[in-house]
């Protein structure tokens, strides 16, 4: 398990790092989680970029600006085709680093399982890490978040009426900082509360995965978050200790590490690249 140190310091050692890296040869894939888009993503894009990574941010059906309503999005693989589709759509011989945050973290699992041949390594960031999706009852304690302590905190839409099932979810903007954004710089929670929308809750709690073994042959890494009142760490520590990672990096950060600790973020995934990407 690997523990963050103070920014300063680890920000030096990467940079030193990435002299050792050839930037051109990684192509990070960020895949953001519920009521989020691509956009979430901009400070760690600008860092990557800037190093002379290639960088893809993916925006899921229903989210940032996908015109879809979260309401009509009843399955995950129509949830997930935008990422298939980008994956798909890649040269033959191309492979990427697939990152994914939150409930983005199935989203890298089913494309692992899709096009594993594609997949150079897989990070999941504070997220649902479930190899057969939503399929026990102990999937949905380790991957489900329990927000009830925070008191009546949805807005739910009921696209398939109102007998039945909740289609869709949204965090009320009274508790989107204190649940998702507690240590992150008010900008950013700001800036979360003009761009989240509902995501397709029916859809994401259907993920169920059919797979033969094969997404064991891709590594993964798993970034820990220690003050996540979403997935909260004793949830990220059973599904690490469910299903082993080949590393474990820690982060004293909140829910959203891109927003909170993007420079201490970037380095654990420039690291993961160099140690389990295969780049040298």
């Amino acid at each position: 398990m690997v523990e963050e140190k103070p920014e300063e310091e680890t920000i030096v050692e990467e940079k030193m790092e990435l002299s050792e890296v050839h930037l051109k040869t990684a192509h990070f894939v960020l895949v953001h989680g519920i009521s989020h888009g691509a956009w979430c993503w901009y400070k760690i894009r600008c860092l990557m970029e800037n190093s002379g990574y290639k960088v893809s941010c993916v925006d899921l059906k229903s989210a940032g600006i996908d015109q879809s309503d979260a309401n009509s999005v009843l399955s995950f693989n129509d949830y997930n085709k935008p990422l298939l589709d980008l994956l798909s759509a890649l040269p033959e011989n191309e492979q990427v680093i697939l990152v994914g945050h939150s409930a983005g973290g199935l989203n890298v699992t089913q494309a692992t399982i899709k096009f594993p041949k594609k997949i150079l390594l897989a990070v999941y960031v504070a997220a649902t890490m479930l190899k057969h999706g939503f399929s026990t009852d102990q999937d949905f304690k380790d991957g489900v978040p329990d927000l009830s302590e925070f008191g009546d905190v949805y807005e739910l839409g009921f696209g398939l009426g109102a007998d039945k099932p909740p289609t869709s979810a949204i965090v009320k903007k009274e508790f989107q900082r204190k649940i998702s954004y507690q240590l992150s710089p008010q900008e950013d929670s700001t800036l979360a509360a003009m761009l989240l929308r509902p995501g397709p809750l029916l859809a994401i709690t259907s993920a169920h995965f059919e797979e033969d073994g094969v997404i064991d042959q891709v590594p993964r890494v798993y970034v820990k978050t220690l003050h996540d009142h979403v997935v909260k760490p004793e949830q990220q520590g059973s599904m690490v200790k469910r299903w082993p990672p080949s590393e474990v990096y820690v982060l004293h950060s909140d829910h959203s590490p891109m927003f909170s600790t993007p420079f201490l973020l970037f380095g654990f995934l420039v690291k993961a690249a160099a140690s389990f990407g295969g780049l040298k």
